[in-house]
């Protein structure tokens, strides 16, 4: 398995014309292939390189500007793209997180050294997947969450079997009421930290973790994530107050999704601690970013936000499906290629963004508050449009999808494209 652009592309690849088959990604980039030249088929999913660079420096301008006890572990599940995880590591994250066992393994094969695994770990063979790699890679650095004494318990049974002589470091996870994993009580998590700090020296308590994103689309989500951090705040403390970090040199307080990690920064930073204690965020669709879902987020954050001013967090959005126009039925609608099948809409549907007429490479903005996607079917979308809009069968849209977790997951391969739209790389997906 490789994740470097010599990676040779599959005859069925969604989005590839017919000669690229058996062509490495590097001889496919070479032949300078403009998208809008009508020289492969669409849909196409995009990732435009300029936009990727500046999101990546934003991000680590304001992490540098929260101070040094701010890390970023951006979340590989939002793009699975091993080149986009060296991309993030390259610019300063001090990790990665993942979500499951394949993720896992997807990052180590591309030797990403330092992974916070944002899960319990409980099945026999997937611990014994991470302990395997503990003893073979001295340089592996890997975190995993627990919720209850029976996972604790679990992990503790399987490493007390193994030959390695580093612990599995896990993180107390702090849940929501109705939500997903994660203790609801400090009484709770005590209890779950002491079972950790028994199980020593085959587990090391790291700190406590949580995830606030689940609560950002609720009409109170402020008061709410607010409210959720203070009791991940209790967490720490109690855990501390307990004697359960005794032995760490810092204690790692995780959290952060794509919209309120300046309130994890906030309400984290001074809390009062017996050990010094370091913030990781765990942010991952700032990469790509959107038009629609997370650029609303990012608004408010910088309405709300000093830190985010000063450090001038501004993002772009980098992912776009092209797709071609296929019919204009009546006035004021038409039809594209492109639906559920190419682009997520678990969120918000995609904005309609550029338009590219046929036989031109020049792409036009789009007004997107008047081309808005009314309807979505597998295979294709439809789109209002104004009155006299003058587009024709053949013409190309782009549309930007937002939460692109749920975009990136429906394509194997991404073109990476420069400002013109020329083919630069062709970046494989491993979901």
């Amino acid at each position: 398995m490789t994740y470097t652009n010599d990676w040779r592309i599959p005859a069925d690849t969604k989005g590839s014309p017919h000669w690229a088959a058996g062509l490495t990604a590097a001889e496919f980039a070479a032949r300078g292939v403009n998208v809008l030249d009508g020289d492969l088929p669409l849909p196409l999913c995009v990732l435009r390189e300029a936009a990727l660079a500046k999101n990546s420096d934003a991000m680590a301008r304001f992490v540098r500007e929260a101070g040094h006890d701010v890390l970023l572990a951006p979340h590989g599940k939002t793009t699975m793209i091993p080149q986009l995880f060296h991309r993030q590591l390259e610019t300063g994250s001090w990790g990665l997180s993942l979500a499951n066992h394949h993720q896992v393994r997807v990052a180590r094969s591309a030797a990403v050294s330092r992974i916070v695994l944002a899960n319990q770990l409980v099945e026999p063979a997937e611990i014994d997947y991470v302990l395997d790699e503990l003893a073979r890679d001295p340089d592996f650095d890997f975190y995993c969450f627990a919720d209850s004494v029976d996972g604790v318990a679990t992990l503790a049974e399987r490493a007390t079997r193994h030959s390695t002589a580093r612990p599995i470091q896990v993180f107390v996870e702090a849940g929501i009421d109705r939500g997903r994993c994660g203790v609801r009580t400090v009484d709770d998590a005590v209890t779950v930290g002491r079972a950790v700090v028994a199980a020593a020296p085959h587990l090391r308590l790291a700190g406590v973790a949580g995830y606030e994103g689940i609560l950002q689309t609720s009409e109170r989500g402020e008061q709410l994530i607010s409210d959720y951090l203070s009791f991940l705040g209790a967490v720490a403390t109690g855990c501390d107050g307990a004697g359960l970090f005794a032995g760490a040199e810092r204690v790692l307080l995780s959290a952060g999704g794509s919209a309120f990690y300046d309130r994890v920064v906030a309400m984290l930073a001074d809390l009062p601690l017996s050990r010094p204690s370091r913030i990781v965020l765990r942010c991952g669709c700032y990469l790509a970013h959107d038009d629609g879902f997370y650029s609303r987020f990012v608004t408010d954050l910088l309405r709300r936000d000093p830190l985010a001013r000063r450090a001038d967090l501004s993002f772009e959005p980098a992912l776009e499906i092209w797709s071609s126009v296929l019919s204009t039925p009546e006035p004021g609608r038409v039809v594209v290629s492109a639906g559920r099948r190419d682009f997520g809409e678990d969120a918000v549907r995609p904005a309609v963004i550029k338009h590219a007429r046929r036989g031109t490479s020049v792409p036009d903005r789009l007004d997107t508050a008047h081309h808005t996607i009314v309807a979505v079917y597998d295979q294709h979308a439809v789109i209002d449009v104004p009155d006299g809009h003058n587009l024709r069968v053949g013409d190309r849209i782009a549309l930007s999808p937002g939460h692109p977790c749920t975009t990136f997951d429906k394509w194997r391969a991404i073109h990476l494209v420069d400002d013109a739209y020329i083919v630069r790389d062709v970046l494989a997906t491993y979901f």
